[in-house]
């Protein structure tokens, strides 16, 4: 066999690999465009008194799916615990002009456990399911959902 027909076919051998590698990333990169054209939550951090509350960035929410945030409730008091009687999630903005910030375009399931007691310089973390429904407004592609978390502590809950 000439050494020209070996080089030949190495060559078209390299080049197929590279199409296959090519047209497979397009594959993969084309689905995680498709996925993370939703995006409901931006990472933010809020706090009153002695309680403050951050979160995680929540990513690739499509209709249908259901994704955690996961909420971390921190206590900025060094001596005294503090008992969470409830923590509320809701969405108050979006980016996108036509999709509004409604049960019909993010739907919120609260944490409905028992209270907290979070120790000085303590934290504890809670989660919140957030869902998109197969019902979502068109508008709604690519937007950010802004939400707002509050924490409500036990009325005997104060410092003395």
């Amino acid at each position: 066999m000439a050494l020209g027909t070996k080089r030949s076919s190495r060559a078209r051998y390299l080049a197929l690999l590279a199409l296959l590698a090519s047209s497979a990333t397009a594959a993969v990169l084309g689905a995680r465009v498709a996925v993370a054209q939703w995006q409901p939550a931006a990472t933010r951090s809020y706090g009153s008194g002695r309680v403050r509350i951050t979160s995680n960035g929540v990513h690739g929410l499509y209709p249908g799916a259901t994704r955690e945030l996961v909420l971390t409730l921190h206590n900025g008091d060094r001596h005294h615990d503090v008992r969470i009687r409830r923590v509320h999630v809701r969405d108050i903005a979006t980016t996108k002009r036509g999709c509004a910030p409604s049960r019909g375009n993010l739907r919120i399931r609260q944490y409905t456990e028992p209270p907290l007691r979070i120790p000085p310089r303590g934290a504890r973390r809670v989660v919140v399911r957030l869902t998109m429904p197969n019902t979502v407004a068109d508008a709604c592609q690519r937007a950010v959902f802004k939400l707002r978390y509050s924490a409500q502590t036990a009325a005997n809950d104060r410092p003395r």
